[in-house]
């Protein structure tokens, strides 16, 4: 009785194959992961922040009334995780400014609802400059890998 052999050989062993097709093939393979394995990251972080936002530009369509305080609070830690977040990603953004004590005890300590907006295309920038910029790096790294520069 003849038995399978149980190994099974990843795409790197084609029988059939000249070695330097398949020193090739496994090298793009190798690349093709990396790529993957970097714009995960970068996806995801993108992904998050612009979810933080859009959380955030709801809160502010309903932070205007006067009964409003929890949606101003809201608001204010939606911000806050988009400055931390960013922060964490070595990108310094200034927050909007905050309300003083002569708006009233709903506001005071929120951020000013006319500079939101002015924030979000901000750090909109930011973050697409912080993706390209990646991106970039991302390519370059690819370049030397495969001894395209020298």
């Amino acid at each position: 009785m003849i038995q399978e052999n149980p190994v099974k050989w990843g795409q790197g062993f084609y029988g059939s194959e000249h070695p330097d097709t398949a020193a090739l093939r496994v090298q793009k393979e190798y690349i093709d992961t990396m790529i993957a394995l970097k714009r995960e990251n970068m996806d995801r972080v993108f992904a998050y922040l612009t979810g933080v936002m859009e959380k955030a530009k709801e809160e502010m369509q309903h932070a205007r009334g006067a009964q409003a305080d929890h949606r101003r609070a809201a608001l204010r830690q939606h911000i806050d995780e988009i400055v931390a977040y960013l922060k964490g990603q070595a990108l310094d953004i200034t927050p909007p400014s905050t309300y003083g004590p002569e708006t009233g005890p709903g506001f005071v300590g929120t951020y000013n609802l006319d500079e939101i907006a002015g924030f979000f295309g901000r750090v909109k920038c930011v973050l697409d400059q912080w993706y390209d910029s990646h991106l970039i790096a991302v390519y370059d790294e690819m370049v030397t890998l495969v001894n395209l520069k020298k």
